[in-house]
């Protein structure tokens, strides 16, 4: 009886240790092969990664708070173009081809160049102007396709940012326009930037920086130019150069108005637009819906949550100017 009873105990060890065996060699199973896929998030950026390190530190951070953690539960990759918006093309098609689930492009230039290298991986673009416009996609309402994301319509702001400079410099009847004539935000502005200077009686004066090492010749030709003020929307090139720009300006006398609060922060004199950083976590909500299993196709592209208005007082100071108290009193920051 002793023996039939350990006969069975043996058989009933072995079958079960066989189901394990069974359970680890399947796809199912607890083995190797059960490696949890983590997804990869692709950033295509224009610039360099030092200029987009407190950006993506603030999309990485919201991501996180949405559940998806860098180097835990998600993978975030970063691609710079140096300033050469002809090497995106290239960038866009090498991160397609090594396998990713999301790319996210500041602007129109990296969302063009991600399209053209997919029609199929989920594109989530910011900064990116007015995508209907630039055939980017359908709607606002139903993009259609894999491009979804933050839309911010700049040209708006263009007859703001000139306003505010003509209640700050009285007597201002020439501006330089600093900008970057390939990237199609710029491009669009212009017209706009026409109608409110032919409205006030001001000429503008355009000076065009395409890459990096045309600034210093473009800024000579500020210098000889003899302009009352200096205004930049912000063109990602010219941003990653704002102390430079901010130096420049104060060192010739030239109040600016600018489209992003970095400007002013490196030392400009105003700025009126949207938060970048409020942008980028916006991006971020964005991925982590398509993550999660929502379609680009099925999301519509939304507005900048937050624009903001800054000052800066010490510039001020330096430029012997006095900031309109109306203008001091509605900005949303000012440095003193």
């Amino acid at each position: 009886m002793n023996t039939v009873a350990a006969m069975r105990r043996l058989i009933v060890f072995a079958a079960l240790v066989a189901a394990w065996l069974v359970a680890c060699a399947s796809p199912t199973g607890p083995g190797p092969a059960t490696a949890r896929h983590v997804p990869v998030v692709a950033y295509l950026g224009y610039t360099t990664s030092d200029v987009g390190a407190p950006y993506l530190g603030a999309f990485r951070q919201r991501l996180a708070e949405l559940g998806f953690t860098d180097g835990r539960n998600v993978a975030v990759v970063e691609r710079y173009a140096e300033g050469q918006y002809d090497r995106l093309g290239d960038l866009a098609a090498g991160l397609v081809r090594g396998g990713v689930d999301v790319l996210v492009t500041p602007g129109p230039g990296p969302t063009m160049a991600a399209m053209t290298a997919t029609t199929t991986v989920p594109i989530v673009m910011l900064e990116a102007g007015d995508p209907v416009a630039y055939g980017l996609v359908k709607s606002l309402e139903r993009p259609g396709g894999n491009v979804t994301g933050v839309s911010s319509i700049l040209s708006d702001l263009a007859p703001l940012h000139l306003d505010l400079l003509r209640r700050t410099v009285p007597g201002a009847m020439r501006v330089a326009v600093l900008w970057n004539p390939t990237n199609l935000a710029e491009q669009r502005l212009w017209g706009e930037r026409q109608t409110t200077a032919r409205v006030l009686g001001w000429q503008l004066q355009t000076v065009s920086v395409s890459a990096a090492d045309q600034l210093d010749a473009a800024l000579a030709t500020i210098a000889g130019g003899q302009v009352d003020a200096l205004y930049s929307l912000g063109d990602p090139l010219i941003l990653s150069e704002r102390r430079r720009l901010a130096d420049f300006a104060l060192a010739h006398r030239l109040p600016t108005v600018f489209g992003w609060r970095e400007f002013v922060d490196a030392g400009g004199l105003m700025a009126y637009g949207p938060s970048t950083l409020a942008l980028y976590r916006h991006a971020a909500s964005y991925v982590a819906r398509i993550l999660k299993g929502a379609r680009p196709e099925d999301l519509p592209i939304e507005s900048p949550e937050k624009y903001e208005l800054v000052v800066n007082l010490k510039t001020a100071r330096a430029l012997g100017l006095t900031i309109p108290p109306a203008v001091v009193n509605a900005a949303d920051a000012v440095i003193q």
